[in-house]
């Protein structure tokens, strides 16, 4: 089925998903979570596909199912084996207005991204470059005067989020900025 939808701006574009291999012979492709709730694939009709934000293709969902940590996808686009293997390693996106809203105290990867870190006392520490989402909890990777500073996410670290202010007040762990 071909849709005649205008393809968001890339900023617009939020990834929900990672494609990282097929499954099967028809065309399913097992695709890791970037989102907190795996049931959000069950009320999608359509998802941005690509590499970046910048080149996406309209993808129409058939088909998904749960699978441990993931969910198992199927396009109408998609129709081999040969065909989902070509997604592999690609992104699935939504556009912000489509993005489930975080849970109050959470926020999306993209939010953290950017903010500047202030200490409780006032005093600048540096900019979030990345989130790492690990088992226990997530690590903000802190750019400090030059250095990559790995920020529990925790919440007797992270005392205030402000996301209007563009920045993230923090109670450094003894030693960490040193």
């Amino acid at each position: 089925m071909k849709h005649n939808v205008e393809v968001p701006a890339p900023d617009d574009l939020i990834a929900i998903g990672r494609i990282t291999r097929s499954v099967g012979i028809k065309g399913e492709v097992r695709v890791t979570l970037l989102t907190d709730d795996a049931e959000r694939f069950t009320n999608l009709r359509c998802v941005w596909g690509g590499s970046s934000p910048a080149s996406v293709q309209l993808l129409t969902l058939r088909r998904s199912r749960p699978a441990r940590a993931n969910v198992i996808l199927l396009f109408e686009e998609i129709d081999s084996r040969t065909a989902a293997d070509s997604w592999r390693g690609k992104y699935l996106f939504v556009s912000s207005s489509n993005a489930l809203r975080p849970k109050r105290g959470s926020y999306r990867i993209d939010d953290i991204v950017g903010l500047q870190v202030v200490s409780v006392v006032g005093e600048s520490l540096g900019v979030v470059k990345e989130v790492m989402q690990l088992p226990a909890n997530d690590v903000w990777v802190v750019l400090h005067e030059g250095k990559e500073i790995l920020l529990p996410a925790i919440k007797q670290v992270v005392q205030r989020v402000d996301l209007t202010a563009g920045r993230v007040v923090i109670n450094p762990m003894e030693g960490l900025f040193e």
